[in-house]
């Protein structure tokens, strides 16, 4: 027959042993987070400064720290790197990783708009920004991710300031891979371009209708002199109009005379 109390009793010692297994648990977890917090800032300090710590700082955060490092800005030649490391990185990635990754690239717009501080060249930032659509966007788009985002984002780089975000839509289209836009992209994109084309169009006969006002104006407006308008007569004119006035009193005298 099988004893209660010992039962209760086992049953009490393995409560206690589980709960302290917990506390234990619970304790090293705390005394572990400072030196997680600790060791992502000391990482994000080397990818900020970069150094003889920022290759290492490169391998060992994760893509929300690479991620933020793009997002605060960093000299060229770091960010090359930087993007780069998250390319390489794509295959390790699930497909829910990955598609987070593409959407914070695609709200940070390729990370083509570098602040000023960072110091990158167009060229550059357009070939970071080349980067990081082929190695991390267009996988992601041809699985049918981020169809929202990228309506939004493709004719936003075609419109934006300086021209660097065109360049990339175009070496995007020219590279004669899918592009991975979608249709409503697409839609977006050629509603941009033709409204594009029509300001122009409308700026070019604005210009032309004031041209043909002025032209017109200048056809029907009488000439006039600097001196009010007077009339200024050439030498043989003059000449002309002193022998018209003598033959005139010519003639008045000899009508005179006859009539005496």
């Amino acid at each position: 027959m099988v004893d209660e109390a010992a039962v209760e009793e086992a049953a009490v010692e393995e409560a206690a042993v589980d709960e302290a297994t917990v506390e234990e648990a619970a304790v090293e977890m705390a005394n572990h987070l400072p030196a997680v917090a600790g060791g992502a800032r000391h990482l994000r300090e080397a990818l900020r400064q970069g150094g003889e710590a920022f290759p290492a700082a490169l391998r060992e955060a994760d893509d929300g720290l690479l991620l933020s490092a793009l997002d605060e800005g960093l000299p060229a030649e770091r960010a090359t790197r930087v993007v780069v490391e998250l390319v390489r990185r794509a295959p390790e990635r699930g497909p829910e990783l990955a598609d987070a990754v593409c959407e914070k690239v695609l709200l940070a717009r390729l990370y083509l708009e570098a602040p000023a501080s960072s110091g990158a060249d167009d060229r550059l930032r357009v070939r970071n920004a080349l980067m990081l659509y082929d190695g991390l966007v267009r996988p992601c788009a041809e699985r049918g991710g981020a169809p929202e985002l990228l309506a939004c984002v493709v004719p936003a780089l075609w419109a934006a300031r300086g021209g660097a975000g065109r360049e990339v839509v175009r070496r995007i289209v020219d590279s004669r891979q899918p592009t991975g836009f979608g249709e409503r992209a697409w839609k977006e994109l050629f509603t941009c371009a033709a409204e594009e084309c029509r300001e122009r169009e409308d700026t070019a006969a604005a210009a032309a209708r004031r041209g043909a006002r002025r032209w017109w104006s200048g056809r029907r407006r009488p000439r006039r002199g600097g001196d009010g308008g007077r009339i200024e007569l050439q030498p043989g004119q003059l000449w002309v109009s002193i022998l018209l006035g003598l033959i005139s009193v010519s003639l008045v005298l000899i009508v005179v005379l006859a009539a005496r």
